[in-house]
């Protein structure tokens, strides 16, 4: 697991609570989760792995950072509750989440995302298509947020979209 925030992340940090609750989508193994929670965030770090997220629950221990974990299929079960503060949602796909992921957003509440996008099948076969996001596709679905931040093209060989938007 890498270690701190995707450096690009560093960029848009004035734009990222550092207080209140956070919800991450797609949560992995914790490398996002446990970055929010040294900032002052309270985390709920949700993936379909409960490998990954016993990973995550074990270094937040051992650090003492507010993160609890949730096993969650989003195919199948609904995203948690919210108001959050912030929202999190990094190399996982799923068109209909877009709306609740909105909804969930305390007004004020910061959306945060980044997606593989189609050109990146130019270079590699995974992710395959259906993860992929089409060109303008993420800004599209932020709508009606508003954009404070947003880049998509070729970053360290991986084709991406990255967005920060708040309510």
């Amino acid at each position: 697991m890498g270690h701190g925030p995707p450096p690009w992340l560093i960029e848009v940090d004035r734009e990222i609570p550092s207080q209140g609750r956070a919800l991450d989508i797609a949560a992995g193994s914790g490398r996002l989760s446990l970055w929010l929670a040294t900032r002052g965030l309270d985390v709920l770090a949700v993936d379909v792995s409960s490998v990954g997220l016993e990973l995550a629950r074990q270094a937040a221990e051992a650090g003492g950072l507010p993160i609890e974990t949730l096993v969650l299929d989003l195919d199948a079960e609904p995203l948690p509750d919210g108001p959050f503060d912030l929202i999190t949602c990094f190399h996982y796909r799923q068109l209909n989440l877009f709306p609740v992921i909105r909804e969930r957003l305390r007004p004020g509440g910061v959306f945060i995302a980044e997606l593989a996008t189609v050109p990146n099948l130019e270079r590699h076969v995974h992710p395959s298509l259906q993860y992929l996001a089409e060109p303008g596709e993420l800004k599209r679905d932020c709508q009606p947020l508003e954009i404070v931040y947003y880049q998509e093209g070729w970053f360290e060989d991986h084709s991406m979209a990255r967005v920060v938007a708040r309510k």
